[in-house]
């Protein structure tokens, strides 16, 4: 699915795991934590953050294929973003092989 939204000052709302080279192997962007993962949904100031959930691979930001990038290279993709985001998502959760405090 995509999501369109705002990049406010504070950021996406949302913080990442993965990538090529990453210490558990070459793996996709994954949705890693939202940031008020315990704030009620009608509360987020982010209101696209009520689509994401933990595990949900991040495709693409603004067209732009995250494929075979590195986590470095991810964060400074979403960092660099300005007004509105387009974010390709796939909603799959994460695999069994990817720690969850990772």
């Amino acid at each position: 699915f995509c999501i369109s939204a705002k990049n406010w000052p504070d950021g996406l709302g949302f913080s990442i795991v993965g990538g090529f080279g990453s210490p558990h192997g070459d793996l996709p962007i994954y949705v890693k934590t939202r940031v008020h993962p315990q704030m009620p949904p009608h509360r987020y100031k982010h209101y696209y953050l009520m689509r994401l959930k933990r595990g949900d691979q991040v495709i693409a930001v603004n067209s732009q294929s995250l494929e075979g990038v590195t986590h470095e290279e991810a964060v400074c993709i979403l960092k660099k973003t300005k007004g509105t985001v387009t974010l390709t998502v796939l909603s799959i959760g994460f695999p069994c092989n990817l720690p969850k405090t990772v």
